[in-house]
């Protein structure tokens, strides 16, 4: 079959005379939905679900924009390199600020992604857009604007000076409400893995009844955490359930307006200030003396969370489920820090 039967897109020599235009095509094609990392959504009838207009213009602009690079580098899709791919993603985000670092990395996260389709479906091997990915996540590219941390969690010497760190001991007459609030919020980081947001938005009733083994289940809803998160069930052990129920007490004889498990203030049905969780972290990191790790945030205390429950046994389909992930690549992750951050307990 010649090209004159064929689109461009079927063939190397449409994307090297016509890169954009036979991108077009590929991104309009079933091909493209076959080619990500998650199966194609379907409609009822099973038949898969193809991108918005909207979408495919926003998705052919990007890969207009590597085009460009590419042309000011003086190579075409043959033969960049996963070097030069890390340059073009370090050069889009270039001169974006520290607060935006979550846009930068999903800047990062969803160039890279549609290249990988690319090489996936010219059959490139190997695909050198994956290969920028395994860059990224080892941080070889460790001062690149936008660039993802290596994952890190704590040890079990660790986690505990962070417990024993926490604000708003109930028997110190000397913290207000508000100490004891934040010693749940962070005692649910580290003991159930929730991400901020989804702290910020828990109701009294997303917290379940303790079960027979002590435990308690938490239910986060996407509606609560801003559509951040997937509908799912995570579990509190028994052991981390003592910081949460004393506050549990006192938020039912609180008179505040609504059902938010974590108000802002006495007086208002508002949720707490993110930053103000983030703050909080950060200043437990440094009251246990942890001002070493890599990463005084949210995420090392859900990353530990994770890392814990594989070495007590968790399958990685249960923590998969206990996570919220959208893909159980991002679960897997976490397999190869067991022995890291767990070894010990890993071996019991």
């Amino acid at each position: 079959m010649d090209m004159t039967t064929r689109g461009l897109y079927d063939h190397p020599d449409g994307w090297r005379r016509e890169p954009i235009m036979a991108f077009a095509e590929f991104v309009a094609s079933s091909e493209y939905l076959e080619h990500g990392r998650r199966p194609p959504a379907k409609d009822a009838d099973q038949k898969k679900r193809p991108l918005r207009d909207s979408t495919r213009k926003n998705l052919v602009h990007m890969f207009g924009k590597f085009v460009r690079w590419m042309a000011g580098e003086s190579v075409n899709l043959f033969s960049v390199t996963p070097e030069h791919i890390l340059r073009f993603l370090d050069a889009q985000v270039t001169g974006r600020g520290k607060g935006d670092k979550d846009m930068v990395s999903t800047i990062r996260e969803r160039h890279v992604r549609l290249l990988e389709r690319v090489y996936r479906h010219l059959e490139v091997i190997p695909n050198p857009a994956s290969i920028a990915v395994h860059g990224i996540y080892r941080g070889e590219q460790k001062d690149a604007a936008g660039v993802d941390k290596p994952t890190v969690a704590l040890t079990t010497e660790q986690e505990e000076a962070f417990l024993r760190a926490l604000p708003g001991e109930p028997s110190d007459p000397k913290q207000n409400w508000k100490r004891r609030r934040d010693r749940a919020m962070l005692a649910l980081a580290i003991g159930a893995g929730l991400k901020v947001s989804e702290i910020a938005g828990l109701y009294i009733e997303n917290i379940g009844k303790p079960m027979t083994d002590g435990s308690i289940t938490i239910t986060v809803n996407p509606a609560a955490s801003d559509g951040t998160s997937l509908p799912h069930d995570t579990i509190l052990r028994k052991a981390y359930v003592g910081f949460l129920q004393p506050w549990l007490k006192e938020r039912a004889g609180l008179d505040v307006p609504g059902k938010l498990l974590f108000p802002a203030a006495l007086r208002k049905n508002e949720k707490i200030d993110r930053v103000t969780l983030y703050r909080h972290i950060k200043a437990t990191f440094e009251r246990a003396g942890m001002v070493s790790v890599d990463h005084q945030g949210g995420r090392t205390l859900r990353n530990t969370f994770a890392v814990r429950e594989l070495a007590q046994g968790t399958t990685l389909e249960q923590l998969y489920d206990l996570m919220g992930h959208r893909d159980i690549k991002t679960t897997e992750i976490f397999v190869g820090l067991v022995n890291k951050y767990r070894p010990v307990a890993r071996q019991a």
